[in-house]
């Protein structure tokens, strides 16, 4: 496909109004900035000016040079060397972006997500950092307070981040590709009626919410070691159904409903608290409830939003290997993202 084919779909399937909206959710909850750039780098979307590291975008000297989204092509993505799955950039201070792919059908990438700056594992010890300051002759005070914003997450945490955003731009992408496949399609030389038009959108957007319900769900697992699990999404009669399992027989869990306060995902929901749960211990409400003594450890967490419980997140796991609680953290950022990710689609 030549530059002009590309430029044609960046136009017609990179709705930025859109893009705006989803990004700014998505940096509100991980508090790590992210832009985007079209296939030749130049800038569609900035990332935000005042918080999580812009400074270390902003100054060249610092790693990214990033323009203003003037139109202007740059060469921010001359910067990323290709890895396992997503490039990355590591620039003198230590801190590392990476570059998610935004893909159409044929395989072929129209425009990237930057994500970061971010430190990876744990932050160096101050000396590094004024040493760093010093050598790119930049103010150590400025440099630390921008420092401070950067968050510091786990490999695995990155890559369960990088993960979800490249699902949610398939997703995106692949919702107005299929907008724009209707609004072209013609029935005896007229146009679909819009009320066809808008129950074939909407056909398509659930088939992507559900295809997005596994990927979180493989994600949740992957962050806390688990190999069972499901989502369950609260539906209108305030019940709870599953919309994606993994690890669990399908004839125990298909068209299966639980209230609001029945069991411990209702109760977890009814009440917007997770639990923590090691074999059959558990306090007076769910101790009578645990009657699977295979299952070693699970976390029961409602997923809300501003104290709006629309689902579910449940993981157990039948060994004693690792402390399910040892991704707790990761998992209640999962849980946010979860509520960015829904609202995108």
């Amino acid at each position: 496909m030549n530059k002009d084919q590309l430029r044609k779909n960046v136009d017609e399937l990179i709705d930025k109004n859109k893009w705006r909206d989803i990004l700014a959710r998505f940096v509100d909850v991980l508090k790590i900035n992210i832009l985007m750039v079209d296939f030749e780098g130049q800038v569609l979307l900035s990332p935000a000016n005042d918080r999580y590291g812009w400074n270390f975008f902003e100054k060249s000297c610092l790693g990214l040079n990033v323009p203003q989204a003037d139109g202007r092509q740059s060469h921010i993505l001359d910067k990323f060397v290709a890895s396992a799955e997503y490039a990355e950039c590591k620039c003198e201070s230590g801190l590392h972006s990476f570059l998610v792919p935004v893909k159409i059908q044929s395989g072929e990438s129209i425009a990237y997500m930057i994500v970061g700056p971010v430190v990876l594992n744990q932050k160096q010890e101050d000396g590094f950092y004024r040493g760093i300051a010093q050598k790119l002759n930049f103010d150590y005070a400025l440099f630390t307070d921008a420092l401070n914003e950067v968050r510091a997450l786990s490999y695995v945490a990155a890559k369960s981040i990088l993960d979800l955003l490249a699902e949610v731009a398939r997703d995106v992408i692949e919702l107005n590709f299929e907008k724009k496949k209707l609004s072209q399609m013609r029935i005896n030389q007229e146009a679909l009626p819009k009320q066809v038009s808008e129950v074939a959108q909407e056909i398509y957007a659930r088939i992507h919410l559900d295809e997005l319900l596994v990927t979180l769900l493989d994600i949740a697992m992957k962050m806390t070691n688990t190999e069972c699990g499901s989502i369950m999404i609260l539906e209108e009669g305030d019940e709870l159904l599953i919309k994606a399992s993994r690890g669990i027989e399908n004839k125990k869990i298909e068209n299966k409903k639980i209230r609001l306060g029945q069991g411990i995902s209702g109760i977890a929901a009814k009440e917007n608290k997770s639990f923590i749960i090691h074999g059959t211990e558990g306090d007076g409400r769910i101790g009578a409830l645990l009657k699977r003594p295979e299952i070693k450890q699970s976390i029961v967490m409602p997923l809300s939003s501003r104290n709006r419980v629309f689902g579910v997140l449940n993981l157990h796991t039948k060994t004693h290997a690792v402390p399910i609680e040892d991704g707790i953290e990761n998992l209640q950022y999962l849980s946010k993202l979860i509520v960015a990710a829904f609202q995108s689609i």
